[in-house]
């Protein structure tokens, strides 16, 4: 078991030197991934002894949890001398929206209908709005189709409404609905994909995901589950590996499986990042637990939907999904 915690601490470290996460990014997955489902409340001592085993440093952390408040995530309360930090409304709508794309089973089901934004070219349309909108869309997956026309297979219409809210231009653009016509002889619509999206550069992202986190399933398949995986080191991994798949799954339009080579390596991605999270996820818990867990009246059980990320631990081996007991 020594010689297998060795090496899990060895890639975690081995990643973090590799690619060093920016303070306030982490923070963001931390609170998302661990803290929410317990609350999302924590005392900055907790989030600065959780955070220091991955290299941020407290005047690193205290710069990051400042600059989220002032953008919404965070709500700071002061206590006497300590500083106890709760996700916002704001925070736990951004963390609720994101979670489908981070935490999906896989592949769902498309009806064939797109959602398109289109911005007619007359109007009051400055180049800042223009500007501002593609960026909101294109974090949303949407690929550009034509001048003016944005698409996206599977995006609710309700998010494509709330960005036009949010930018104060819900009267300068359209939002439908559209369908390939039946028998029309045309091009489909789905064609456009290699050119809207860059599918080539996604996958080799994917790929690199697989290297890279590949020998971390061939540590864990090391461990002896009588004695389970250290904690600090379960949870140290359990953010490296969050951190890293959220960055990427984020800027995956999500496009269904039809669309996609018959290769696509984000299936092979997102199964690893799955037996991964489970591997690891009881005895990370127990560390995050043993720190932030400390003040009950601020940290409280684990919310059922947690259990269901990546469609849950069943249909693991035994051995994989028990990986953290003691």
């Amino acid at each position: 078991m020594a010689a297998a915690a060795s090496a899990l601490d060895r890639l975690t470290a081995r990643l973090l030197r590799a690619d060093p996460p920016r303070a306030k990014s982490l923070c963001v997955t931390l609170l998302g991934d661990a803290l929410q489902p317990h609350g999302g409340a924590i005392w900055l001592g907790d989030l600065i002894a959780l955070l220091l085993p991955l290299g941020i440093n407290e005047r690193l952390l205290r710069t990051s949890v400042f600059r989220l408040v002032a953008e919404g995530w965070l709500q700071a309360e002061r206590h006497g001398r300590r500083s106890l930090y709760r996700l916002s409304a704001q925070g736990a709508r951004n963390t609720a929206h994101a979670a489908p794309r981070i935490y999906g089973a896989g592949d769902a089901p498309w009806d064939g209908q797109w959602t398109l934004v289109v911005v007619p070219r007359s109007g009051n349309n400055g180049l800042a709005e223009r500007t501002e909108l593609r960026k909101a869309l294109e974090w949303e997956g949407y690929g550009v189709v034509a001048p003016g026309v944005f698409a996206h297979p599977r995006a609710r219409q309700d998010t494509a409404s709330s960005i036009l809210e949010t930018l104060r231009i819900r009267d300068k653009a359209l939002v439908l609905t559209a369908r390939d016509l039946p028998g029309a002889g045309a091009l489909p619509l789905q064609a456009l994909a290699p050119q809207c999206w860059d599918l080539a550069g996604l996958a080799e992202q994917y790929r690199h995901f697989l290297r890279q986190f590949a020998p971390m399933e061939n540590a864990l398949d090391g461990a002896d589950t009588r004695d389970g995986i250290p904690p600090p080191a379960a949870f140290a991994a359990r953010m490296v590996l969050l951190h890293r798949w959220r960055r990427l799954v984020l800027h995956d339009p999500g496009l269904p499986a039809s669309m996609l080579p018959a290769d696509w390596p984000g299936h092979a991605a997102r199964t690893l990042c799955r037996r991964l999270y489970w591997m690891l996820f009881q005895a990370s818990e127990r560390h995050l637990a043993d720190i932030a867990g400390a003040d009950p009246s601020h940290f409280g059980p684990l919310a059922p939907e947690a259990r269901r990320r990546f469609g849950g631990p069943d249909g693991l081996k035994p051995s994989e999904s028990a990986r953290g007991n003691t």
